[in-house]
């Protein structure tokens, strides 16, 4: 899970987090620092984004390879 914390639903993507924790889904939980809402679809203006699609990227690649 990735949540920017300049985004009004910050909250929101904590607490899924948490509760996916609780249902006993493997959840990885990092915030950014500064980013706003949306900011992984502007990764020219945004400079949390190339980090955040490379944390996803390596997450799934792991996640579906095993």
């Amino acid at each position: 899970m990735v949540v920017p914390t300049h985004d009004p639903v910050a909250d929101h993507g904590r607490r899924y987090a948490e509760a996916l924790r609780t249902a006993g889904t493997p959840t990885r939980l990092t915030e950014y620092e500064g980013a706003g809402h949306a900011f992984l679809s502007m990764p020219g203006m945004a400079p949390h984004a190339a980090p955040a699609r490379t944390e996803i990227t390596a997450f799934l690649r792991t996640a579906l390879t095993g």
